[in-house]
């Protein structure tokens, strides 16, 4: 399996690749741009040269970015949105530059516009940023969400909408949370359980466009919809339901990426806790 976890990029985008080395990754998530501003410092030639050799000469598989949190791409607000497209469309461009196929996004929220508006806005934002850098290689993974408050993408469904609605599907995949998938009403805690939601994801989405996992446990209860992330095995979840993953074929190439709490000083430990679960032989 292709495991890892999100890790600090502090002290230079490099450096991200040695946090990972440390924490024996086969793949890592970093932000590229400081996650709670919308102006952020640039990258130096030198530092994309830097992290790209780093990356080079490591074990690193693979380099995937996580937009900031600041983004809503379905915003109903000019200004919002203009900031929003602007930061994201720099990280593309970055995220080429630097050699990373993928950026992971969450879909945004409606803010009570509803729904169906949402989801068309959302839609022309990507059409648009899309249009804007048809000479970059680097595709948007829509996040699935718990769908707290008026956020989207906490049904399947509307992943398949943007994806529908898309002038460039081709660049578009998908980002599996286990926490948000089992706080929005997806059911995982059983075999039976676990083979009906991606039985129903297959059905939906198609499970070619699953592309990322982000493996978290949820201190939230089930259909809460509330994002609340625990250690893996500790929360509402269990163990089966990462058992079963760690351990299906048809995730043994598709990057699984931990975004449990106290980085620093639980991500060695969640990470152990998955490879004990992978089956030998």
């Amino acid at each position: 399996m292709i495991l890892g976890a999100h890790v600090s990029a502090a002290g230079g985008l490099h450096n991200a690749i040695g946090n990972g080395e440390e924490l024996g990754c086969d793949v890592v998530q970093i932000f590229i741009k400081n996650p709670n501003r919308w102006i952020s410092k640039g990258h130096t030639d030198d530092a994309i040269d830097g992290f790209k050799e780093a990356w080079k000469t490591s074990s690193i598989q693979t380099v995937v970015v996580h937009d900031i949190h600041l983004t809503n791409l379905a915003s109903p607000k000019p200004d919002v949105l203009k900031k929003s497209r602007v930061q994201f469309r720099e990280q593309i461009q970055l995220a080429d530059r630097l050699g990373i196929p993928y950026i992971v996004t969450h879909l945004g929220a409606h803010l009570e516009t509803g729904e169906a508006e949402g989801l068309e806005m959302l839609s022309h934002s990507f059409n648009q940023l899309f249009e804007d850098t048809n000479d970059t290689s680097v595709s948007v993974l829509l996040e699935t969400t718990a769908g707290q408050g008026t956020n989207l993408g906490y049904r399947f469904e509307h992943l398949r909408q943007i994806i529908d609605t898309s002038k460039y599907p081709d660049r578009l995949g998908v980002c599996l949370d286990t926490c948000h998938v089992f706080a929005a009403g997806y059911e995982l805690r059983s075999e039976e359980a676990y083979h009906q939601t991606f039985d129903q994801f297959d059905g939906i989405i198609g499970l070619d466009r699953l592309l990322t996992f982000h493996l978290n446990d949820a201190k939230s209860e089930y259909n809460s919809r509330i994002d609340r992330h625990e250690h893996i095995g500790e929360g509402n979840l269990g163990i089966t339901p990462f058992q079963l993953l760690v351990n299906d074929s048809r995730f043994s190439h598709t990057p699984m990426i931990i975004e449990t709490p106290k980085m620093e000083e639980m991500h060695a430990v969640n990470l152990a806790v998955l490879r004990e679960l992978v089956e030998t032989g």
